[in-house]
């Protein structure tokens, strides 16, 4: 998974330069209601954002995994933690973990995507109007995995069936 999750990632911000050197030399960067541009940008600025944003977003989910046993228990929130921040279960909620982040990551990149693919197409028609209905399409799927996900992880860090009985 971690894979995908850094191709996804490079695609973004190859997406990103290739933007630059497509888009007019002022591009809109908001839109509101109805998919109408509210603000306007120099295309560098919108190639920046979308390349800060990611790479800011890429060092988080790359490695938030390997920082939570950096800090004391008392600061991390996590199901079980009791159990699951013990030195022998270190190993399988590093794994769990990773590979949460990891997905979640890949699919946060594929919306962003979808944005930035959206923010070029509205910017290369006349007038220049985002698409609402696949922008709104993209938005509900991904709120969807989000909710989808959060039950997921929560199910990961249960307690083991054999564990029940043996909690510190």
């Amino acid at each position: 998974m971690r894979g995908v999750f850094i191709l996804v990632f490079v695609a973004n911000i190859v997406l990103s330069l290739v933007s630059l050197t497509i888009l007019p030399l002022r591009v809109a960067i908001h839109f509101g209601f109805g998919g109408t541009a509210d603000n306007w940008a120099p295309s560098y600025i919108n190639t920046l954002f979308f390349i800060g944003i990611n790479t800011f977003l890429f060092l988080c989910f790359y490695f938030t995994p390997r920082l939570v046993f950096k800090f004391p228990s008392k600061y991390i929130n996590l199901p079980n933690k009791e159990y699951w921040l013990q030195v022998e279960n270190k190993a399988r909620t590093m794994e769990i973990f990773s590979s949460s982040m990891w997905k979640f990551g890949t699919v946060l990149f594929l919306f962003l995507f979808a944005v930035q693919l959206l923010t070029i197409q509205a910017n290369l028609s006349h007038p220049v109007k985002v698409d609402e209905k696949l922008f709104l399409s993209a938005l509900i799927l991904f709120i969807l995995y989000t909710v989808y996900w959060s039950i997921k992880l929560l199910k990961a860090f249960r307690l083991p069936r054999d564990t029940d009985d043996k909690r510190p």
